[in-house]
């Protein structure tokens, strides 16, 4: 059973923690677990941290001894790329209505899919990537619109989702009336889906031409906000965009968990993709347990799925780590 890791290394190795042995010691630790991936932020609220021409200076570069360690640990990396919080422009954004006082401020920062150029800037950073450090593979995240919970009465307003909205509604945003219509909001979110997948395409490229992996990091509720974000993330495997799934199953409640695993086989079965169910030991949504990420995970392996990504590095302590090669022990 594979285990992988979501990482956060710039909170993980902060200043003066960031030495090459001081990464080398906690990537040893995570391995000597059974952890044999770690899937890493590497850019995160505007600041890069890997070396890059076309996004500029880094705040640190600690893509480089994360990759020397785990090259010597035989550890893979797949480094996070994507819109949302690790975009990386600052322009063409999504736009809610001037009116609407429901939107986070965070949400105003989001790169829009509908933009080719926000495209050509994450492609070209992953290309940055894969030629500096030859990592095992790339990982999307946040490729998708903003959340469900306030994009349905807030559908976006900036000039390209405008210009194609002219095509098939006849004027540039949908109105209250119109978002009730089932056909228009089915048309909305088959516009959001075509320009997501445009970019998941456009890595799927990248990574072919290198020869390493593609994955994604993906919404668990697949129905509720997935599609309606534009991320149809079941066809994405069925069509053999990527190489493995990490639906973010995260959730304390067990049941709840239970629910998004069965979905999510159901999902994945037959695409010949890899699903890595996605488990929370600790997110927005709570809190679990050693021993309750180590119940999930079992959950997950009998539930047929192929591996964990665990949320996340910097929260597994000591009795974490010593329960995680108990845990694949029974494969």
């Amino acid at each position: 059973m594979k285990i992988a890791v979501w990482g956060h290394p710039h909170s993980e190795f902060p200043e003066g923690h960031d030495s090459a042995a001081d990464i080398r010691a906690r990537l040893g630790a995570l391995r000597e677990a059974g952890i044999s991936a770690y899937i890493p932020f590497v850019l995160s609220g505007g600041k890069t941290y890997f070396a890059s021409e076309s996004l500029g200076p880094p705040e640190r570069d600690l893509l480089a001894p994360v990759m020397q360690a785990a090259r010597e640990l035989e550890m893979q990396v797949h480094p996070i790329l994507g819109l949302g919080a690790v975009g990386v422009v600052d322009t063409h954004l999504y736009i809610p209505s001037a009116e609407t006082v429901d939107v986070p401020e965070w949400a105003g920062k989001w790169p829009c899919a509908s933009w080719g150029e926000n495209h050509e800037i994450t492609v070209r950073a992953a290309q940055e990537i894969i030629e500096a450090y030859a990592p095992a593979g790339i990982h999307l995240d946040y490729v998708r619109y903003p959340n469900m919970s306030f994009l349905k009465d807030n559908p976006c307003h900036c000039e390209r989702c405008c210009q194609r909205r002219l095509g098939w509604l006849g004027k540039e945003v949908p109105d209250e009336r119109d978002l009730r219509i089932p056909g228009i909001i089915y048309k909305e979110i088959q516009m959001r889906a075509e320009f997501v997948r445009s970019l998941v395409e456009s890595m799927r490229a990248v990574a072919d031409q290198a020869g390493i992996a593609l994955s994604a990091a993906v919404r668990a509720r697949y129905y509720q906000d997935a599609l309606y974000e534009g991320q149809d993330w079941a066809e994405w495997c069925r069509d053999g965009l990527l190489d493995f799934v990490c639906p973010m199953s995260y959730n304390p409640c067990f049941g709840r968990f239970g629910r998004f695993i069965g979905q999510h086989q159901r999902l994945v079965a037959g695409t010949g993709v890899q699903w890595l169910a996605g488990v929370g030991r600790k997110s927005s949504l709570g809190e679990l347990s050693p021993e309750e990420m180590a119940r999930q995970i079992c959950f997950a392996q009998a539930a047929g799925a192929d591996g964990v990504c665990i949320f996340h590095a910097g929260v597994l302590g000591e009795e974490d780590l010593r329960l995680l090669p108990e845990v694949t022990a029974k494969d």
